[in-house]
């Protein structure tokens, strides 16, 4: 006799299948659409890192070339690395071959930007900077994901989220990084640790911590300080420099309350407006930070006589330089409608050139002897024997010590891009190719013109260019491509 009960337990079974089955597919989409799934990292084996060169060549030639997203360029590591970009992934070339040594990808997930901050070999664990390669990832409306990468093999450094904003970019300064929106600016440490929030903040612990009604057009990083430049339409036409401690919870006898969200304008105790000291009016519609160290900001501003200002952090005048840029290209380069994008530039040891329109523009940074801005919240160099521990002493004193000052050494016209430096030589990008000069003295009295310069031949193509020496590579930067000149 059959049990009435048996093809009830046979549809039993095939019900507990069928979720079975449909669990383990549901189960695979949800995977499918993981960071999990969709993230891909192959590192490459360690390498020999390639010595600089200290002469420059005489002649280039094409080595090879590689695509990269124009929107997003590629960076060139001294630990001998290029690195090619898409819409999702990362690509680590040898910058002798171009042949690929790593990549990193996120299929699910639009690459913001990527940058460095390496000025020479990289240490992954170093304090003294953002080490390596600096990727930042889109999620939730935010450029959120932000990580880095050994230049060298690819592999993971240090990772944190935060609410960046679409369309904004990176900045590298001191043992600094941080990310400039249109109305939020965050910074973090060396090991990417948020050591301020600065502007519209996103969930202000406070009422009243945000600053409100400004756009952010440039931002710059030292030790101890930072500097943004922003437009205020309820301050006036004029672009404005503000000037911020890095990391304002880590001064020493700070007032109670300061931190991450809270702090004010660097060097003066707020008044009733909450408005700092170093909140300064430029006096010119348009500009762009060109030099910034841990005691004094340079200021390109426009105007009748655009010049180069340099301002201490008390927000004092301590310079200003008349220089051959025309006050369009820097209102130009200072766009409110197309905010956020810091001044390109590359920094040396002990100079920054910076690209405004075609001009470049070379800045140093000598030390010199001066006394410190007589306000409270101030400091000369954080080497020197006054040291930021005597931020708090109101009045200052009238003792000299040593500071790092900010001068123009020279503008070069006709740039198409950022230069390579390669020992004392700066080797600009032009229209015919490499103009070389020395990086102290600049184009000679006859310009370029009169400047020796390397034949490159670019083909068609008569966009921007940006130039790097590695090894005994010169690497260039040509929109959608990559090449490798040797």
């Amino acid at each position: 006799m059959t049990s009435p009960f048996r093809p009830r337990r046979l549809r039993d079974r095939s019900v507990a299948a069928g979720l079975v089955v449909a669990v383990a597919v549901i189960g695979f989409l949800v995977y499918r659409t993981t960071d999990l799934a969709n993230t891909s990292l192959v590192t490459g084996a360690v390498a020999a890192v390639p010595s600089p060169t200290g002469a420059a060549p005489q002649t280039l030639t094409p080595k090879w070339s590689q695509p990269t997203d124009p929107a997003l360029g590629a960076v060139v590591s001294a630990s001998g690395v290029v690195v090619t970009t898409d819409a999702h992934t990362v690509t680590g070339r040898d910058a002798v071959t171009g042949r690929v040594r790593w990549f990193y990808t996120r299929s699910n997930r639009n690459l913001c930007a990527v940058g460095s901050a390496d000025i020479g070999p990289t240490d992954m664990t170093s304090s003294g900077s953002v080490a390596g390669i600096a990727t930042v990832y889109a999620e939730n409306d935010f450029c959120s994901q932000v990580m880095t990468l050994d230049p060298v093999t690819g592999a993971r450094g240090k990772v944190r989220t935060s609410p960046n904003e679409v369309n904004g970019s990176l900045a590298f300064g001191g043992p600094y990084a941080g990310w400039l929106g249109p109305d939020r600016v965050e910074v973090w440490r060396y090991d990417l640790v948020r050591t301020i929030q600065y502007g519209v903040q996103v969930n202000p612990p406070k009422p009243g911590q945000s600053r409100l009604g400004c756009t952010f057009t440039d931002l710059a990083l030292a030790a101890n300080q930072f500097a943004t430049v922003e437009h205020c339409p309820a301050e006036g036409d004029n672009a404005r420099l503000v000037v911020n401690f890095d990391d304002p919870g880590a001064v020493t006898g700070h007032p109670d309350g300061w931190d991450i969200f809270q702090h004010y304008p660097r060097t003066c105790v707020p008044d009733a407006t909450k408005k700092g000291c170093a909140d300064i009016d430029t006096g010119g519609t348009g500009a762009r930070i060109v030099g910034i160290t841990a005691d004094r900001v340079a200021v390109l501003v426009s105007g009748s006589s655009p010049a180069v200002k340099v301002y201490d952090a008390s927000g004092k005048l301590t310079s200003s330089t008349p220089v051959d840029v025309t006050s369009a290209e820097i209102i130009a380069a200072d766009s409110v409608s197309h905010p956020a994008q810091v001044t390109p530039a590359v920094q040396t040891g002990s100079r920054r050139y910076s690209l405004i329109g075609s001009h470049l523009v070379a800045v140093s940074m000598p030390t010199v002897d001066a006394v410190p801005p007589a306000t409270a919240f101030t400091t000369a160099t954080a080497t020197s024997s006054s040291s930021i521990t005597n931020a708090l002493n109101p009045g200052g004193t009238a003792a000299k010590v040593p500071v790092a000052d900010l001068k123009v050494d020279w503008v070069a016209a006709g740039a198409l891009g950022l230069p390579a430096t390669v020992g004392d030589h700066v080797l600009m990008p032009t229209a015919k190719g490499l103009s070389t000069f020395d990086s102290t003295a600049g184009p000679n009295d006859l310009g370029n013109a009169g400047t020796p310069s390397i034949a490159v031949n670019r083909g068609l193509y008569s966009g921007r260019v940006d130039a790097t020496s590695v090894g005994g590579m010169i690497i260039e930067d040509r929109g959608n491509t990559v090449v490798g000149l040797g």
